[in-house]
């Protein structure tokens, strides 16, 4: 070595001596089976500690039908929680396995993959994924870069939150623009959670950013809820939205739907009297207006219709019903009767 020449130490930690898979042994074609139907590889060993329940893995992917090799989804340093179902059971349970560094490839047939139905390709030309047939048997290709927090909890600087309600968001548009409502809205639910605003200074970037990223994940929650017919969870959603951001668009918009929905006229007026004096030329806002002056004439005809129906039911119920003679209140309608009783009172006097 020459004099000059600088010394420098290897601080990069070794690949660790152990795997989290060294317990399930090794198949001729060097695959191990975790559970009947999910099978796995490991291309490159990581180190440090395997990932846990509610770990945080930051890893990238392609996936691939196992049938044909034609990948249909490629990801790129994405963040997944183990235990928060927001993978197919086969790439869960290789989460499972993850260390800092793992390289893997993970084969899952069908009802660990996206099971019966498949899975329909995004709407979303940005994400470029493919649809997934139905019983069809899986591949994965995984690269783990690094492991993070455990679970969401006070130890996060508001820095971090934002960070992890961000991640939260892009994942929750992904199920969002597969029709996954379920999974969508249950992401969304989280950054409304854990995502508070006020922790940020008013008027800073991240202040800005944080409820952009709220109202997003409220919007769209609302709009989940609305499909799977939760019509009283969207609306607990729409007042946490205005609480946040009062005189958003798309938050007002959902806002009447909802009201429109639960025949709460009243919500519905103030919701569309605000949205229509700041966007009074809005022809989605004035289509509601129409839309709200229809049901409330449809309601108040349902309801004359309605009395009617039950005051004719009252009225026929008392004309089958004898007279009682004792009783004051009751009336004969037998003219002789009247006509006798009108005798006896001349006699009387």
């Amino acid at each position: 070595m020459a004099d000059d020449e600088p010394i420098v130490e290897d601080v990069t930690e070794a690949a660790a001596d152990w795997s989290p898979v060294d317990g399930f042994p090794v198949e001729a074609d060097g695959f191990r089976t975790l559970m009947p139907g999910v099978r796995y590889r490991e291309v490159a060993r990581g180190r440090g500690p395997q990932a846990e329940y509610k770990q945080a893995v930051i890893c990238s992917w392609t996936a691939a039908l196992t049938a044909s090799g034609e990948i249909f989804e490629r990801a790129t340093r994405k963040m997944l929680r183990v235990g928060d179902q927001d993978a197919p059971p086969g790439l869960e349970l290789a989460l499972r396995q993850q260390q800092d560094g793992t390289k893997c490839i993970c084969r899952a047939e069908w009802r660990f993959a996206y099971g019966e139905l498949g899975r329909p390709a995004s709407d979303d030309d940005r994400l470029k994924t493919a649809a997934v047939p139905p019983r069809a048997d899986v591949t994965w290709t995984i690269e783990t870069h690094r492991l993070w927090y455990r679970e969401l909890d006070d130890g996060m600087s508001p820095a971090e939150t934002l960070l992890d309600a961000r991640n939260k968001k892009d994942l929750g548009n992904e199920h969002f623009h597969h029709r996954d409502w379920k999974k969508a809205g249950s992401n969304y639910q989280d950054v409304l959670k854990h995502l508070n605003v006020w922790n940020y200074d008013e008027a800073s970037p991240e202040r800005v950013e944080a409820e952009a990223t709220y109202v997003h994940c409220a919007n769209n929650l609302i709009f989940a809820l609305m499909k799977m017919d939760e019509w009283l969870k969207a609306e607990r959603a729409v007042c946490d939205v205005l609480c946040v951001a009062p005189e958003d668009r798309k938050s007002l918009y959902r806002a009447t739907q909802v009201a429109l929905h639960l025949s709460k006229w009243k919500e519905a007026d103030a919701a569309l009297e605000l949205a229509l004096t700041r966007w009074p030329n809005s022809p989605h806002f004035r289509e509601l207006y129409e839309t709200l002056r229809a049901h409330r004439a449809k309601y108040r005809a349902r309801k004359k219709a309605m009395s009617k129906k039950m005051a004719t039911a009252i009225f026929a119920e008392k004309s089958a019903r004898p007279a009682d003679p004792d009783d004051p209140n009751s009336s004969s309608d037998d003219d002789d009767d009247d006509a006798a009783a009108a005798d006896d009172d001349a006699m009387i006097d």
